[in-house]
């Protein structure tokens, strides 16, 4: 297995300690446009000599033209996959890709995998999500979470881990469903149900939201409800699903909330994204 090597491009910290975990462990890695990492290359094109797998950011990108990258010039996504097709590396991971990246992909001959198709990935990193979603939500607050009333917008991975996460710390949880199968489950563990389309008429009972849901769920007319003193926390994938403006110019405080795993806990984080490369490049490059 020591015969892979991985190519990191981007990233945040926690792919720094993904860089050392699979260095440490024997594999040949190399990076480009990640300041955490040291002696990382500096040449775009070393990233690809010899590399079997590039692994990339999380999300993969926001416009589905450019390589999301914090720390150097942007990289257009079909040359960075030209440039793999001229290299002879046929293999990306990244997260949150999309259907029109693939497509792209696919017409330069390279299999791309997203880390949160694997199941193992997409709940074990809900785990350090939740834990940061509270943490955020306690440094904002002159309350305790203990007494308090919160909901959870969104019953899926996340939703469900914040909620246990935040009964277990003696808050009264509230938690949205669209379905009945939510419903009963949202039941059975002994939290409140509120159907998210009759929100409007419960939202100015919380002191902390929650939100995983991708959507426009919390626009200017739930806005107008919320009592200034909540606080709310979003947590869905990029634009969210807070009005933040409207949220401000009403004094209510609002977080955004992308990359808490890689902020509050890189270790895990990191350690959940090398099981999830590893497994994937052993099933796809069985030879090495």
């Amino acid at each position: 297995m020591s015969g892979f090597k991985f190519g990191i491009l981007g990233g945040d910290f926690r792919y720094k300690i993904l860089f050392d975990m699979l260095k440490k462990d024997g594999y040949q890695v190399c990076a480009y446009c990640n300041n955490c990492v040291d002696f990382e290359n500096k040449n775009f094109d070393e990233l690809f000599e010899g590399s079997d797998v590039i692994i990339a950011p999380i999300p993969f990108s926001k416009d589905n033209k450019n390589v999301f990258l914090n720390d150097c010039s942007d990289i257009k996504i079909r040359n960075l996959f030209s440039k793999m097709t001229e290299k002879d590396v046929k293999i990306l991971i990244g997260g949150v890709i999309s259907d029109e990246v693939r497509e792209m992909a696919a017409r330069f001959g390279v299999r791309v995998f997203d880390f949160f198709e694997h199941e193992a990935v997409a709940v074990l990193n809900a785990i350090p999500t939740a834990e940061g979603a509270i943490q955020t939500a306690m440094d904002a607050s002159d309350k305790t979470i203990f007494g308090s009333k919160c909901i959870v917008l969104g019953y899926g991975r996340c939703g469900k881990i914040l909620a246990n996460d935040l009964k277990g710390l003696g808050a009264n949880v509230s938690v949205s469903y669209r379905n009945e199968r939510d419903e009963a489950y949202i039941r059975a563990f002994g939290y409140r149900g509120i159907n998210l389309y009759e929100l409007k008429n419960y939202v100015s009972d919380f002191e902390f939201i929650f939100n995983t849901i991708p959507a426009p769920i919390i626009d200017k007319n739930i806005v107008k409800k919320i009592k200034r003193s909540c606080i709310i926390i979003d947590l869905a994938q990029a634009p969210g699903g807070v009005d933040f403006n409207f949220a401000r110019e009403q004094n209510i405080k609002a977080f955004y909330c992308p990359g808490l795993p890689g902020r509050v806990a890189p270790i895990s984080a990191a350690e959940v994204l090398k099981e999830a490369v590893l497994k994937i490049s052993i099933s796809q490059i069985p030879s090495l």
